[in-house]
């Protein structure tokens, strides 16, 4: 799975609303936001190649925000 910076925020703010519109959790939404939007500034303003940076994203998340990033890359494998 290669993304740019660019595809990978699409496909962040698509998960973004599906969440939203097909979710049944409120607190799973909010999680998600909060997780993604720091990862998306994170793919602004670092110059780390995407796939390191998705890895250090993860490794370093708390175990809710695992989650989130799991779900994120099955989504990403769905699409």
């Amino acid at each position: 799975m290669k993304y740019s910076r660019s595809k990978l925020n699409e496909h962040i703010e698509l998960y973004l609303n599906d969440l939203e519109d097909y979710g049944d959790n409120h607190y799973d939404l909010v999680l998600a936001e909060s997780t993604l939007h720091s990862f998306r500034r994170l793919l602004v303003e670092s110059n780390t190649d995407v796939p390191a940076l998705l890895r250090e994203a993860i490794t370093t998340a708390k175990p809710g925000q695992r989650e989130v990033f799991k779900d994120f890359l099955d989504y990403l494998e769905n699409l």
